[in-house]
């Protein structure tokens, strides 16, 4: 079994309900049932390898990162800034808007965090502030565009304005993935455990 950790941002609940019941209509209509057992959570530091005797510093690191940027990101605006297929990934994304830089904050935070945690390795990899809807589909580019087109209808009812709510450090599982977790082998077993969770709004 194959394991990485992840420094994870979860939306208020209100949010994440919606675009849970989005996720499930368009996963659904598409036959894309892996990504039905993925979080809805914006990944800030994604499958990252961490020493289990290391947890309880990394839980200290984000506990810290957490505190420290608490009052502006509830105090943030971020907004849905649309929908859109990544042909690369074959995956549809929810785009997050991030006019005062809050969320790249965040994340190189979080990122700094697991670089002082002893024996974590921090792969390379982009940030981009938004929530994975379809992640790995495998679905042909004509149907990916049909499939981020049915999510951007059907979204008109989601709020527009979410609210950071919590920090998350979660452990990842997958046989499929072996040592390579870039390039998405894990969609098709991929299974999560919550470890730790830092409030970021009351």
């Amino acid at each position: 079994m194959s394991i990485r950790y992840g420094v994870e941002l979860l939306f208020d609940p209100g949010f994440t309900s919606d675009v849970y019941h989005l996720r499930q209509f368009v996963c659904g209509q598409f036959g894309c049932w892996a990504a039905e057992m993925h979080m809805l959570r914006m990944q800030l530091v994604p499958y990252f390898e961490c020493p289990e005797t290391s947890l309880d510093v990394l839980d200290a690191e984000i506990a810290r990162v957490a505190a420290k940027l608490q009052a502006p990101l509830s105090a943030a605006s971020f907004t849905r800034a649309g929908i859109f297929s990544d042909r690369v990934t074959g995956s549809v994304i929810m785009d997050i808007a991030d006019p005062g830089d809050h969320l790249s904050g965040l994340h190189l935070e979080a990122v700094a965090a697991v670089q002082r945690t002893s024996g974590a390795n921090v792969p390379e990899h982009s940030f981009r502030p938004s929530i994975a809807l379809v992640e790995y589909g495998g679905l042909p580019p004509a149907i990916l565009e049909d499939a981020a087109y049915y999510a951007t209808s059907a979204a008109h009812g989601i709020a527009d304005a979410p609210l950071a709510w919590r920090l998350m450090v979660l452990r990842y599982s997958s046989e499929a993935a072996g040592d390579d977790w870039s390039n998405g082998r894990w969609a098709n077993d991929v299974s999560w455990k919550q470890l730790f969770t830092y409030p970021l709004s009351a």
